[in-house]
């Protein structure tokens, strides 16, 4: 029993895989250094629409796996540590983290 409890915290979650997943996205294609204004420069257009890519995946995955109240704000709060840590500036996690949570909390249209 103390095996299966201990196993809980010690394998990575789905949540916690997609969130790697989405967050090596976001790494590859607009990394720490672009979005603090360092570097090459994308124009809004291509921002936004890795911005709408990298969300996307989890919207799809958060319906597939029907994720309740406490999966996604497990999701939304898994996302923005994993940003922190790989050194996004405050605003931009603010910004695309309130955007996927919307997001993924949103109902979809019959």
């Amino acid at each position: 029993m103390l095996g299966k409890l201990f196993g809980l915290f010690s394998k990575p979650s789905a949540i916690d895989t997609l969130v790697e997943s989405l967050v090596n996205e976001l790494l590859r294609r607009y990394p720490p250094a672009m979005a603090s204004g360092e570097g090459r420069r994308l124009s809004q257009q291509a921002v936004i629409n890795i911005i709408e890519s990298v969300i996307g995946k989890a919207v799809v995955k958060s319906k597939e796996w029907d994720l309740g109240i406490v999966g996604k704000a497990k999701l939304g709060n898994a996302f923005k540590w994993a940003l922190k840590e790989k050194g996004y500036p405050d605003k931009f996690i603010a910004v695309i983290t309130e955007a996927l949570i919307v997001y993924v909390t949103r109902k979809s249209a019959p």
